[in-house]
């Protein structure tokens, strides 16, 4: 029996014992609903708001659907006619009747259905309900179709999974293998929350709790947890069996010993904190110790409709955009201008006065961008003026149109030394013989940058590039705030800002400062992970 053999037994058999829980034990429920006894009440005018009634009319009136929806929700609060009217123009209020008309007939459609009869749900017994709450409620269908597509994928997951590790074929099953482990946990997870989300609103359960969660999706992101170790378990087995053996460890145990303390720091302090991840669920009150309230995707959705959040995000990308170009282009120019200085003492110096703007603090970079762009006195205004390109000083703080370009400019004078040292570290690297060879056939200065050094950095271009691209959701922050101000705000709110303001000045909000952060980190991953895909497709130097 081959060495790697047992692995694969113990994650097919944790596969299929994952497919037996999922499938047989009724491990799904909701939250018990006061005075309702076994089942469940519906608020049937809660149900018939939150259905499909309000987009349709939406559209069919042309009236915007918030308008439509305060309308509606105002109806449902009792409210008189003469309350509602105040909140609508003159043109709008025969959509009062039409509200009424139809909300009443959905409200008796539903009265007619009746109530759920039961509390606890098996797998079937889960479908049916979202199949209910779509068919029937009509609201929040997308959560309700992602219960439906969790439970039936990870169902299925595990099936293919279990029966393809009973044919190991070396390591790419042991990729499999932790793909699918990953993806099951995913699913997993949103399936929580997707059930948390369909249970709130008509059901009359106002916010689930932790407590509310039973323990069979938990059940399955262990198993599938323990499976994903276990194959890099493997895979690292396999990967090494005969490379690395226990004799060749002991021999490195005082290097292996004085590593652990930079892993542990790394475990304390990088991934530590992603356990806070849990509070963009949540309606987090840093007050309660215990029992937060779960509240799905309530803070994502108020951060995706929330006007302040796409500007930061535009904002965000452009500069970071702006940054990237500026930066890449600066640096390599000025490195590849560099490494042709022959005078060694002359290009010391350049190098020493270029790395200088990186050690100092973006407070006094930007005290100096404001001197330099100044109406009363700036660089910058006296020359525009000295050689008659404007007439009056530009205010360049006060127009929103020049602060991507402020900030993108005061990046490259501050990093674009900083950033030229491992360009130069790479051209040293590139063989002399080249470059005689490249003079006996006539090459100039030029050609020889241009053939030569240019594709002997080609990998360490890639590589920044593909490192520099997972940074885009993240163009700086201290440039940002010490620049900024009321009369630029719609260029100068970046995403990092947005936080700040939402965690501590309004109301402090710390869930939705997680949930931008969490939306920051998925974008990054994605982006990195695309280019380094890209960039192995294309046979270049990739990160992994």
């Amino acid at each position: 029996m081959k060495k790697h053999k047992p692995y694969y037994i113990i994650i097919t058999t944790l596969y299929f014992l994952s497919i037996i829980l999922s499938m047989f034990l009724p491990y799904l429920h909701l939250p018990k609903q006061e005075g309702a006894g076994d089942g469940y009440s519906i608020d049937y005018k809660e149900a018939a708001l939150e259905s499909n009634i309000i987009t349709d009319i939406a559209k069919e009136t042309g009236i915007a659907k918030n308008i439509v929806y305060n309308a509606a929700k105002n109806i449902v609060s009792g409210k008189d006619r003469e309350s509602i009217e105040k909140r609508l123009k003159e043109q709008e209020y025969y959509v009062i009747d039409i509200l009424i008309e139809k909300m009443d007939a959905k409200v008796e459609e539903l009265t007619a259905i009746g109530d759920l009869k039961e509390t606890t749900f098996s797998f079937f017994g889960m479908i049916e309900l979202s199949t209910y709450v779509i068919k029937q409620l009509e609201q929040d269908v997308i959560s309700a179709c992602l219960v439906i597509f969790t439970l039936i994928m990870t169902a299925i997951l595990s099936l293919i999974a279990g029966l393809k590790t009973l044919l190991p074929k070396g390591l790419k099953a042991y990729r499999v293998v932790k793909a699918i482990s990953i993806s099951i946990i995913a699913l997993s997870l949103l399936g929580l929350l997707s059930i948390n989300t369909i249970s709130i609103g008509p059901l009359q359960v106002d916010r689930f709790y932790k407590s509310n969660w039973d323990s069979g999706f938990f059940v399955i992101i262990g198993i599938n947890a323990i499976i994903y170790l276990l194959a890099i378990a493997g895979s690292l087995h396999e990967r090494f069996e005969g490379l690395v053996t226990w004799r060749m460890i002991l021999r490195q145990k005082q290097l292996i010993l004085m590593s652990l303390p930079f892993i542990i720091y790394a475990g304390i302090f990088y991934y530590g904190p992603l356990t806070g991840w849990v509070m963009a669920f949540q309606n987090y009150k840093p007050a309660l110790k215990t029992e937060q309230v779960w509240v799905a995707w309530e803070k994502f959705e108020t951060l995706f409709s929330d006007t302040d959040f796409l500007l930061a995000f535009r904002n965000t990308v452009a500069m970071s955009i702006i940054n990237l170009v500026f930066s890449f282009i600066f640096a390599i120019g000025f490195a590849l201008l560099l490494s042709e200085v022959v005078n060694i003492k002359g290009k010391k110096f350049v190098q020493t006065v270029s790395y200088l703007p990186h050690f100092l603090s973006w407070i006094i970079v930007a005290a100096i961008v404001r001197n330099v762009l100044s109406i009363d006195g700036g660089v910058i205004n006296e020359l525009l003026i000295q050689f008659n390109i404007t007439k009056h000083p530009i205010n360049f703080f006060a127009n929103a149109q020049y602060f991507w370009w402020i900030v993108g400019f005061a990046v490259v004078w501050k990093e674009t030394g900083w950033n030229s040292i491992i360009y130069l570290a790479s051209i040293t690297s590139i063989s002399p013989d080249l470059y005689e060879a490249a003079s006996i056939d006539g090459a100039g200065r030029f050609r020889k940058m241009l053939h030569i050094t240019l594709p002997g950095i080609k990998s360490t271009i890639f590589v920044l590039l593909i490192i520099n691209l997972g940074m885009i959701m993240n163009s700086g922050f201290e440039a940002q705030y010490q620049l900024k101000n009321d009369l630029i705000k719609s260029t100068a709110e970046v995403i990092d800002t947005y936080v700040l303001k939402k965690s501590f000045d309004l109301g402090a909000d710390w869930s939705i400062g997680t949930a931008a952060g969490i939306f920051k980190s998925v974008v990054s991953i994605l982006l990195v992970s695309i280019a380094n895909h890209t960039a192995k497709a294309l046979g270049e130097e990739r990160l992994y």
